[in-house]
């Protein structure tokens, strides 16, 4: 039977960080904090039964209250960038150069959420909420949020991500989970080791600034090509940048992506019902702060940020991002873990 425990933590000003952890006795255990609906941290049993934190994490709520790097943060309302900040006669904060991204300096993964806890036979599961306005965030329209993260017995972290617009004016709904992973266990080696598969047979072309320039391009013979299980190792030597892209995905295709680290014979399968998958290795993020009691270096962690296409409401067919009035959008991603 699973627990679930619930602490303070701190406080970012004048609020109070809640921490809640849920666990379950295969060693299993995710712990969330109120402040961005975030996951701080993932104990995963290795090949020996040895639990380790398998996603990176800052030391305490003060390190959150200053992260720009939305570690493991809920972020929203839309995830990624928006050309120009605009949609329609809407300008959004222009928060990296002339463009909007992540939801702003005051988006969700920024905000206070109120949370709620449940226990079942089949798993625990904590519940964030949000009010969502424009008064705070920006967007237009009034926008009820939720973010669940439910762990089962058998090694499945779900988590759901729900949107309701409650105005007569419609508004804009594509977040996601910024969970930076590395399956080593407790960061003890970089992500180049392991190995990584995707259901993806193209990316989008990107321009100088990380935005889509509406073309599409397949991956054979690219070095995006992981349709096979690929060392990043080997991935990274073809380009040495690094990744910051948007691969797409196909829903029927299941499970997305799988992510392995052959020295803790952990493995990580992820299905979702999003159209697109950006992963950022970490390349060249050599900061001046602590994760996992560490130096934050260069692929330290892969982010795996699975989403709608980026900027998809400046190019025609792409994924509808528009959230019509009373209407609710319910966005699922599942992590399966084997050891």
């Amino acid at each position: 039977m699973g627990s679930i425990t619930i602490r303070e933590w701190g406080s970012i000003g004048t609020e109070k960080v809640m921490r809640i952890t849920l666990s379950q006795p295969n060693g299993m255990s995710v712990s969330c904090i109120n402040y961005g609906a975030r996951l701080i941290r993932l104990l995963v049993p290795d090949r020996e039964g040895h639990s380790e934190n398998v996603v990176l994490g800052l030391a305490d709520a003060e390190a959150y209250g200053n992260d720009r790097a939305s570690f493991g943060a809920t972020v929203g309302p839309v995830a990624g960038r928006i050309s120009g900040g605009k949609w329609r006669a809407v300008q959004l904060e222009q928060n990296a150069g002339e463009h909007h991204i992540h939801g702003g300096n005051s988006g969700w993964g920024q905000q206070f959420w109120d949370f709620t806890t449940e226990e079942t036979a089949e798993a625990i599961t904590v519940t964030f909420s949000l009010e969502s306005t424009r008064e705070v965030v920006g967007y237009p329209g009034r926008l009820q949020a939720k973010v669940s993260y439910s762990l089962d017995a058998e090694g499945c972290l779900t988590i759901t991500m729900e949107g309701v617009s409650c105005d007569p004016e419609e508004t804009l709904f594509n977040p996601t989970s910024h969970i930076y992973f590395n399956l080593s266990g407790d960061a003890k080696r970089s992500i180049t080791g392991h190995t990584l598969q995707l259901a993806c047979e193209e990316v989008l072309e990107l321009d100088a600034d990380k935005l889509p320039t509406g073309l599409k391009r397949a991956v054979a013979g690219t070095a995006f090509d992981f349709r096979e299980a690929t060392v990043i190792r080997k991935a990274i030597r073809k380009r040495p940048e690094g990744f910051d892209d948007v691969f797409l995905m196909q829903p029927n295709r299941q499970p997305q992506l799988i992510l392995h680290d052959e020295g803790s014979g952990r493995k990580m399968e992820l299905s979702s019902n999003r159209s697109s998958i950006v992963l950022f290795s970490t390349t060249d993020m050599n900061e001046p702060y602590l994760v996992n009691g560490r130096p934050m270096r260069s692929h330290l962690g892969l982010a795996i940020e699975a989403q709608e296409m980026p900027d998809a409401i400046h190019h025609l067919g792409w994924d509808n991002i528009v959230l019509a009035p009373n209407t609710l959008a319910i966005r699922v991603q599942n992590y399966t873990f084997k050891w």
